[in-house]
Parts: structure tokens; sequence; C-alpha cells
């Protein structure tokens, strides 16, 4: 695990430091990264993995109760947000995405590649694409239509945009498609190979965008613990996994869900709360803490042996 966190620090550290020295280059290369990883890396990486999958019943079944568990984490967030927490709507927006929409793609999925067989590795991949996926394409921006200050109508035509022109969807149709023996197994190294290959690119950007947030003040420097961060916290890293947990006692949920579930705020949060004009702010400083508990849990949990 030592070198995954080294990797994760590295790459925020130099996408923090392009940021400050060549900002323009940073941004052109955060997004040369972004479309390599969009187009090529995860598509090839969910159709392989997908196409490979063999669903179990309990499998599905965990899926529904992750979602399910994500759906009330996210009422709870509001109900939070316009309750004890008295933010405004697009505070309360932000809060609601980042505890929705998770990092386990550029994350979650190196830790599974690195931790679990390659079998297990597709059920993660399934997680990813079933349910990371549409919570980041149709509720995060719904929800962003709703509490941001953009137009109801920008946010849609963005939301109508994305799914248009996403190649990671058109490869989980794909995958769910075709049969097994268009995936054959000389694609599988490959296919973890670029799994390892988003942990450095992903948290590339996400050193770049948190830099970014910086400048413009929508991030401070170190990220204050505030309430509404904490709160997030909770809902996104613990109630979800709890609940997989209390579920393992009737179901087999397969081992990689339970890490997918605890991984922390997504860096999507950012693109969806900038087109939407949610809580930059809010959004930004929860991607930081979260992932900073997570680097700390897992090297805690690594140090013992756990991992």
């Amino acid at each position: 695990m030592l070198p995954i966190i080294l990797t994760v620090i590295a790459a925020v550290g130099v996408g923090v430091a392009s940021e400050r020295r060549a900002g323009v280059f940073a941004h052109r290369a955060r997004m040369f990264v972004l479309r390599a990883m969009l187009w090529v890396l995860v598509p090839f990486v969910v159709y392989v993995n997908i196409a490979r999958l063999h669903l179990t019943v309990d499998a599905g079944l965990s899926i529904a109760i992750a979602l399910a568990v994500i759906a009330v984490c996210g009422v709870l967030a509001w109900r939070a947000a316009r309750g004890p927490l008295a933010l405004a709507r697009p505070s309360a927006g932000a809060a609601i995405i980042c505890t929705i929409q998770s990092n386990t793609g550029y994350l979650g999925l190196p830790l599974c590649a690195a931790l679990f067989t390659h079998a297990q590795l597709t059920q993660a991949v399934a997680y990813d694409a079933l349910i990371t996926l549409p919570t980041f394409l149709f509720a995060s921006y719904a929800i962003g239509a709703l509490f941001g200050h953009a137009a109801d109508l920008r946010a849609r035509e963005r939301m109508q945009a994305v799914l248009a022109r996403n190649p990671v969807l058109l490869a989980v149709i794909a995958g769910l498609l075709v049969p097994r023996a268009w995936a054959p197994h000389a694609l599988v190294t490959p296919s973890r190979v670029a799994i390892f290959a988003l942990l450095p690119l992903g948290f590339y950007v996400v050193g770049v965008t948190l830099a970014d947030e910086a400048q413009e003040g929508a991030l401070a420097i170190p990220p204050p613990l505030t309430p509404p961060v904490a709160v997030v916290g909770a809902l996104r890293m613990a109630l979800p996994p709890l609940a997989l947990l209390a579920a393992s006692a009737a179901i087999d949920v397969p081992a990689p869900f339970f890490l997918l579930a605890a991984m922390p705020v997504g860096i999507n949060t950012v693109v969806v709360a900038h087109s939407t004009g949610l809580d930059l702010r809010l959004a930004s400083t929860s991607i930081a803490w979260t992932t900073a508990v997570a680097l700390a849990a897992i090297a805690v949990l690594a140090a013992v042996g756990v991992l």
C-alpha cells in the first residue's frame, strides 16, 4: 500500500506545483490527461472487465443496496444542509453531490487491483460503472440544476452533452451486450496496467484542480474542517460501507464493494459545481479532507496488516 500512498501524494504534489509555476501549461496538461482517461483508459478498462464479468445475484443485490444507501445519504445531506447546518441552496447542492459522488475510479480501482483477484476486480469495475457513473451523469447534474446559480436549461444541456459524448457509457453498454469471447484473456493484463495508470494521472488532475481552486479563492490552504465538511465526510465514507456490512449478514457482498463504498469525494464534484453554479469552496474542501482521511486510513490499515 505504501507505493500507492506515495504515488497519490507525489501526483497531487506535481499537479499543485505545475499549476502554480505554469498555470496555462498545467491547465492544458490537465485537459489532455482528462481526455486520455475519458476516451482511452477508462473505456478500455470498463469494456474488458464488464464483458468478462459474471455478476451473481448477491452482487446484483449488493449494487442495488449500495445505490439505495447512496440515495438515502443524499437525502440526509439535504436535510442536514437545510436544517441544522442552515446552508444556502448552492452550498446545500454541493453537500449533496459530494455525499453521493465518490472517487472509485482514480483511487478505488487501483486499490482493488492491488488487493484483489481479477474476478474480484471485475466486480469492482462493475460497481464503478453501474453506481458511480450513473450517479455522476444523472443525479449530480440534476441536483446542480435544482440547487445551482446556473440556469436549469444550462445544466440540462450540460448533462445531455455528457450523455451524448461519453465513451465510458458506450463501453458499459458494449461490455454488457458482447459475448465474453470478444474480450479475450490477453486483454486482462493490459486492463490492470491501465487501472494502475489511472492513479497518478487522476491525482495529477486532482492536484491541478485543487491548486486552481486555491488560486481563485475557492479553497483555503490548509482547508478548514467545517461542520458541513464533517457531515459530508461521515455520510460519504462511513454510512455506505456500514450498510453493506449489515447487508452481508444476509447476502454475499463482494469484498471490493466495502472498499469502494468508503472512497472519498470524487473530483467530478468540482466539474458539476463549476458548470451548475454550486458552492466550489465546499466541494473543493470536501475533496481535500476526505482524500486525506482515506489516505491516512489506508496507511494505518496497511501498517497493522489489514491491507
